[in-house]
């Protein structure tokens, strides 16, 4: 990579990292329903009169832009709402390679590598000093949502690694497509239930919300994915994916930075068995003897 490629993969991911704060900033205004719907819906419009169609079913599309839009983000921007950590958010939803790796064993009859193993036994144990020992600003629930969020993310790599789409951003934007439909019926469901009025949902973002859901869709998905894809096509997953590991950090940092987020010291330990285990998972050492690159990853 030259510098301003490796410039233009730093900024993504740093991005990226941010997203968390950005979403928390959008919930401060909009219902969380309102504010997925107009993720997507902005996402797709007019994206998709531009990009031309993926070279996939429409039905794995539209399958993808379920568990990606409801399953993924909706989780996570409930858990958000509820009082989750940004930064934390970050970090949990980053241990989405690891539920991957088991996935691929389990369902695909895939085998790991002995240093696959101690990189989830790592990432597991960090897990497991964060449930046992959170503090009090971290809530169970938002905790345990965010995980669940992971597992989505992990049945979308699944689905894109059944139907291995050319071209990942039309893929992205297309599938955004299938999103605001189900989250305005389910709205109306949840209203009709719980005698909540429509217009709760149905509210007008102030001026800071539209910026926020236009940074989510423009900024954040449509160029965040071309940029990262372009690199990816030019580079290869070896040289380029190493960059996402740096998504949970820049969460941390600014949560830490904009909300004052800290992190108690057993929280920071697990925290880095995570990102231990992580970088152990997908970062292999090149074979002596090999010269071709000196990193290689494994994209899960």
């Amino acid at each position: 990579m030259t510098i301003k490629e490796q410039l233009l993969a730093l900024a993504v991911v740093l991005v990226w990292g941010f997203n968390f704060v950005i979403i928390r900033w959008g919930l401060e205004d909009l219902h969380t329903m309102t504010f997925i719907m107009l993720r997507f819906l902005f996402t797709a419009i007019p994206m998709v009169f531009i990009i031309k169609k993926p070279d996939v079913p429409m039905r794995y599309v539209a399958l993808y832009g379920l568990i990606l839009g409801l399953g993924v983000w909706g989780l996570a921007y409930f858990a958000i709402a509820q009082g989750m950590p940004s930064g934390m958010s970050s970090l949990i939803l980053q241990t989405s390679p690891f539920l991957t790796v088991l996935v691929a064993l389990v369902f695909f009859k895939e085998h790991l590598t002995p240093r696959q193993i101690v990189g989830v036994m790592i990432a597991m144990l960090g897990l497991l000093v964060i449930f046992m020992f959170k503090s009090d600003n971290i809530s169970l629930t938002g905790l345990l949502i965010t995980l669940l969020a992971s597992v989505f993310m992990t049945l979308s790599n699944v689905v894109i690694k059944i139907t291995k789409p050319k071209n990942v951003v039309s893929f992205t934007v297309w599938a955004s497509l299938f999103v605001p439909l189900p989250i305005l019926i389910m709205s109306l469901i949840y209203a009709g239930m719980t005698d909540t009025p429509i217009y709760t949902y149905l509210q007008l973002p102030s001026l800071k919300s539209w910026g926020v859901i236009l940074f989510q869709s423009l900024v954040i998905t449509v160029a965040g994915y071309s940029i990262f894809a372009m690199l990816i096509t030019k580079h290869g997953l070896a040289i380029t994916t190493p960059y996402t590991l740096l998504i949970p950090i820049a969460g941390l940092f600014f949560g830490w930075l904009i909300y004052d987020e800290v992190l108690s010291p057993v929280e920071i330990m697990g925290s880095v068995l995570i990102l231990v285990g992580l970088v152990v998972l997908t970062v292999r050492l090149p074979v002596r003897g090999k010269n071709k690159n000196l990193v290689e990853m494994k994209k899960c």
